[in-house]
């Protein structure tokens, strides 16, 4: 209840010191902002689909948790349905993802976190042409992911299983090169520095680096305040649930907080 109450609180504050994309003067953030925002995500219906068939779903699997765990149930045994309602990426968030993609048509994308695997789908549905390459650290998770990756046709997914610690440094050094990476796993301070860390050694001018829950504790607090003044990091942008990070040498350094 505690954790609820400061997270309410943070988005209050949040709430009232952001901006909307019209008080935003650079055109090179302008024009990002207004096609993520505002651009009709007509692709993703079955996503959708696939969300309310979840939120039915009475199988229960075992949770292996690597990270800091949920905030709302940390039993070992939990049904498809609980985690659908309370970990997977909301409809909003997804269609951000998916308008990044489709805006900025990376070739390599990474994600830290497949959990059922919406957030994955948005993803990489956004890019036909990409692929996608997303870790997750629990087997059974993993498994209905995969079905759910089947059941939307969504073909250029590769899902790759184990605790980030052993799996993320030696498939990187495979994949070679980044370009677009979504960080939603583990949750806690020294773990996502240390992600961030590895993937900008395989990032280039125009990676983008999306991080999801920057206020779910202080610990991802601190760690979103580290990346934001990491000597790589130009431009930020912090949704409140998502924080992105510009890497692209061509961008003065600032800082956005904007609502929506």
């Amino acid at each position: 209840m505690r954790k609820k109450i400061r997270i309410i609180l943070k988005y209050l504050q949040h709430f009232f010191i952001s901006k909307n994309i019209h008080a935003i003067h650079g055109p090179f953030i302008y024009n990002f902002l207004n096609s993520i925002l505002r651009e009709h995500s007509e692709n993703c219906e079955n996503i959708e689909e696939l969300r309310k068939d979840l939120l039915i779903d009475n199988r229960i699997i075992n949770i292996l948790d690597f990270g800091a765990g949920s905030n709302i149930n940390k039993n070992p045994q939990r049904s498809i349905k609980d985690i659908a309602k309370n970990s997977a990426k909301n409809k909003k968030c997804g269609k951000i993802l998916y308008n990044i993609t489709k805006y900025f048509q990376p070739k390599n994308m990474l994600e830290l976190g497949t959990s059922l695997g919406i957030s994955s789908i948005y993803i990489a549905q956004g890019n036909s042409n990409g692929k996608l390459y997303t870790f997750e650290g629990c087997p059974e998770t993993a498994e209905i992911a995969k079905e759910n990756f089947l059941k939307t046709n969504t073909n250029n997914i590769e899902i790759i299983v184990g605790d980030f610690n052993k799996t993320l440094s030696h498939e990187l050094k495979k994949i070679k090169q980044l370009d677009f990476i979504f960080i939603d796993g583990n949750h806690q301070k020294e773990a996502t520095i240390s992600y961030f860390k590895k993937c900008l050694n395989y990032s280039n001018d125009k990676s983008i680096i999306v991080f999801d829950d920057i206020y779910w504790s202080k610990g991802m607090e601190d760690a979103w305040d580290y990346i934001k003044q990491h000597n790589r990091t130009t431009v930020t942008i912090d949704f409140f649930f998502l924080g992105v990070v510009f890497i692209n040498n061509e961008l003065s350094k600032e800082h956005f907080k904007i609502r929506i």
